[in-house]
């Protein structure tokens, strides 16, 4: 049987996990997740991650996959997503694919090129302490003087993925190779989208459920299990505005502030990154839509099923 795999995409904070798991309770589907910390245990609030009643309701894949200690790229997500999606269309459930990664939710089910690669911890270290003395904007440009074409793609201060792109790179002795991408899944896509004030105002009240629930607590339990700041998963924001916190570089308050300024800059990059692909069909979050896009949802899988 094919695949029957509905997307659901948007910002940060604007409901896809909500929505997520509505439609997959409803069409007796799985949830896939799409989000690059997620696949990490141990951090649990800090990502958002549903909860333990929620995975009882619904199954969620491709979370809780490595330790933080562990690098995991795009590739090994498609790796492994595709087993999960292989899995489903046997059993002839629907896959519903949410998350704000937009380029694991690419990996998966475009054909987008993921050069052979393999990380470098040696090396991304080199660069994390470069990056720490020159700041993100600096290797950006670095980037773009080797491969102009990858840095165009990035922005300038999403670490991760220069540094990834330089690690290529270095290894390859020249640019990030690219294929033009093609669909490997028939897949409908949802967006949600938000007026962008009322957005920042919700993203920024999660942060600070967050911290009152325990983000600074899980934080510290992270370093005390001996995962260092530097490393793969708590290099991003949010863990890194508590570590600077315990480190008594911040206060409390900086450093929620400091999280929700980084919140709002994802935000923008998401939104950036998914206003290109025109498959996306964009619903209001704030508005009761949740009918249409159920709808929409039935009409696309009875249209496949004839």
């Amino acid at each position: 049987m094919p695949h029957a795999v509905i997307v659901i995409v948007g910002p940060t904070a604007v409901g896809k996990s909500a929505l997520s798991l509505r439609l997959a309770e409803r069409f007796g589907g799985e949830i896939v997740t799409a989000d690059s910390r997620q696949v990490y245990r141990y951090m649990d609030i800090g990502t958002a991650k549903p909860t333990p009643q929620e995975r009882v309701l619904v199954s969620h894949r491709m979370i809780d996959l490595v330790d933080p200690s562990q690098v995991f790229t795009a590739a090994t997500y498609r790796e492994e997503g595709e087993r999960v999606l292989h899995r489903l269309a046997a059993e002839g459930r629907p896959a519903f694919v949410a998350g704000g990664t937009g380029f694991y939710v690419r990996a998966l089910l475009d054909g987008l090129s993921l050069p052979p690669v393999p990380p470098d911890p040696e090396l991304r270290a080199r660069l994390r302490r470069e990056a720490a003395t020159l700041q993100s904007p600096a290797l950006w440009q670095r980037l773009e003087q080797v491969d102009p074409a990858s840095a165009a793609r990035i922005h300038p201060n999403n670490l991760p993925r220069i540094i990834r792109a330089l690690e290529v790179v270095e290894t390859l002795g020249g640019p990030v190779p690219r294929s033009r991408p093609a669909p490997r899944h028939d897949a409908l896509y949802i967006g949600l989208t938000m007026d962008r004030q009322r957005l920042h105002a919700i993203a920024d009240a999660r942060v600070r459920e967050q911290v009152r629930a325990g983000l600074v607590e899980e934080t510290q339990l992270l370093l005390t299990m001996g995962y260092s700041p530097a490393g793969p998963a708590l290099d991003g924001f949010g863990y890194r505005e508590m570590i600077a916190h315990i480190g008594g570089h911040l206060s409390l308050e900086e450093a929620i502030e400091g999280y929700q300024t980084a919140t709002r800059r994802y935000i923008r990059r998401q939104m950036t990154w998914f206003r290109a692909d025109t498959r996306i069909r964009w619903f209001d979050a704030a508005q009761s839509n949740g009918a249409r896009i159920a709808a929409t949802v039935d009409e696309w899988l009875e249209a496949r099923s004839r």
